[in-house]
């Protein structure tokens, strides 16, 4: 995490414990900073009172002037001096490198923030201020403060990524599944532990097989018969959950339609990554 504070400032409050992210609150008088390398990491700075200030970048040198609760972003990597006259108060959310990359990866998209966005002010009234003064009340807020910092710095971040760079358009939510799909797997549910051909689950849908494989491939994303062993996965999952501790394994898979236990661990495994008996545990 970013440690430099300069002479001039003091840290009245920081968090503890919130991995990928930190806040800080700073009081101080008149300063400067200079990071001829860049910063580590994206700092969010929002100031709590009004500020004047000098901004250095690779696009040059800008007089600054921040009202109470506006912000600015400065991304990782290109060079940034800053120097400010008067009482300064601020809130600083700096991310690590890796949580902003999570968030983007998420969003479809890689981090591409250029230095020149130092000189852009966000309002106070943007949601990204916002959630950041929400986020300075969990400083003191206790048990599972880091569960709701993750959070809101993940809103946050999804925020600055959508005011900075340009994002992958929203794809349209996909068709729902054609009806012949919908027997087939209605089907699949009422006899989760027969063993259903694939003439059976094409007659169901009224199509034939070679049809029936291409529609439900292409509305599930799954061949049939590999659709239908996620199902048994997913009720093994829900019968170790209700009787994991009183049920042995053999039971569970005759339950849901696998053979015996090492061919539910092996399909339990593939599917979700563990084995049954450690879901258990």
């Amino acid at each position: 995490m970013e440690t430099y504070v300069p002479a001039a400032i003091t840290v009245v409050r920081r968090s503890r414990g919130w991995p990928g992210i930190f806040l800080q609150e700073r009081r101080g008088k008149s300063g400067a900073v200079n990071y001829p390398s860049g910063i580590r990491q994206h700092i969010l700075y929002l100031w709590l009172r009004a500020l004047d200030g000098e901004l250095v970048t690779e696009q040059g040198r800008n007089s600054m002037h921040y009202a109470a609760g506006e912000a600015r972003f400065t991304p990782a990597g290109p060079p940034v001096a800053f120097r400010w006259h008067g009482d300064v108060h601020v809130l600083m959310l700096g991310f690590e490198g890796w949580f902003l990359e999570r968030v983007a990866a998420e969003l479809g998209c890689a981090i591409n923030l250029p230095g020149a966005i130092n000189t852009a002010t966000l309002p106070a009234i943007h949601p990204a201020a916002t959630l950041v003064r929400q986020l300075a009340q969990e400083l003191e807020a206790g048990p599972g403060s880091s569960v709701v910092a993750d959070g809101i710095a993940r809103a946050v971040a999804v925020l600055l990524l959508r005011q900075f760079q340009r994002l992958p358009p929203v794809k349209s939510p996909p068709a729902a599944p054609p009806a012949a799909v919908l027997r087939a797997v209605t089907l699949m549910r009422r006899r989760l532990a027969d063993s259903l051909s694939l003439d059976e689950l094409a007659k169901a849908a009224a199509l034939s097989p070679f049809h029936f494989s291409r529609q439900f491939k292409t509305a599930t994303g799954h061949p049939p018969h590999e659709y239908l062993i996620r199902l048994r996965v997913d009720r093994a999952q829900e019968l170790l959950r209700q009787h994991g501790r009183t049920w042995n394994m053999a039971a569970v898979a005759r339950e849901v339609g696998f053979s015996d236990q090492s061919h539910l661990a092996r399909h339990f495994k593939r599917v979700l990554g563990i084995t049954p008996s450690e879901f258990v545990n």
